[in-house]
């Protein structure tokens, strides 16, 4: 039997044209290196996409465990974002208190850069709704996104179709990224942040009509239902708000 040559040992010769493995445990990218430098394509392209292929899965899974680990020690950094900004009644009380997008960015944006991570936003109208779609990227090419769909309002008084889309947008957006992240806004008061995520998404818009029309026929004041239910519009009640909101209304309705 003919010995294999000193520089590829092998237990066996190679066939004519054929490489040869390198090594008692040779990478994926060794061998996809070996194969272009010393292999002949028109006999090895079959052996090149496999491998190929595998590389570009080795690649995608150890990309992916890299974002796993970065993104875990985020989450035990990144902590809670202090909920200040007030959106008042026209009494000047307050109705809720949030954090804006700017506020909660310029918090998680020092602590993304410390641990590889970028953010990018996306947006579509679909009928009555904005939906945006947060991706998180990681500097080693993995990528996860997450979406939050908005019903569109009628946004602050007097706004115009623009401004509406605008409201609605903006809305989708910082709750688009704070779930993404797992971010929850705290408040630094007695108060309830009642635009946290533990309301849940916004309502439907039949469930919002159902409530509007069950302020009518109970002749409820309109401003003071909404600030109970934290919302500013009908259409951002929370869906976790929906139930209760809904039998309080039932307990008032008187008949005609």
């Amino acid at each position: 039997m003919k010995s294999a040559s000193p520089e590829l040992p092998l237990a066996t010769t190679p066939a004519p044209g054929a490489v040869a493995l390198v090594g008692d445990d040779p990478s994926v990218g060794q061998l996809l290196k070996h194969l272009i430098e010393k292999g002949d394509p028109e006999k090895n392209i079959g052996v090149l996409e496999r491998l190929i292929a595998l590389k570009e899965r080795s690649d995608a899974k150890q990309a992916e465990r890299e974002f796993a680990q970065a993104f875990a020690t985020l989450q035990k950094e990144i902590g809670s974002v202090e909920a200040r900004k007030a959106v008042p009644n026209r009494d000047n009380s307050i109705r809720y208190i949030y954090a804006p997008f700017e506020d909660i960015m310029r918090h998680v944006q020092p602590f993304l850069e410390a641990h590889g991570f970028s953010v990018s936003f996306s947006s579509e109208i679909k009928e009555d709704r904005v939906i945006l779609l947060c991706a998180l990227r990681h500097i080693g090419g993995h990528s996860q996104t997450n979406q939050f769909m908005a019903r569109i309002g009628s946004g602050p008084p007097n706004a115009s179709g623009a401004q509406a889309d605008g409201a609605a947008a903006t809305y989708a957006k910082r709750r688009a990224f704070c779930d993404a992240l797992n971010i929850v806004a705290e408040v630094d008061t007695d108060g309830a942040d009642q635009d946290a995520r533990s309301l849940g998404a916004p309502i439907s818009h039949d469930q919002a009509q159902t409530l509007r029309e069950l302020v009518k026929e109970t002749r409820s004041n309109e401003s003071a239902f909404l600030k109970y239910a934290g919302a500013a519009t009908y259409e951002e009640i929370g869906q976790k708000r929906y139930a209760e909101l809904f039998r309080t209304l039932q307990n008032k309705l008187r008949p005609v």
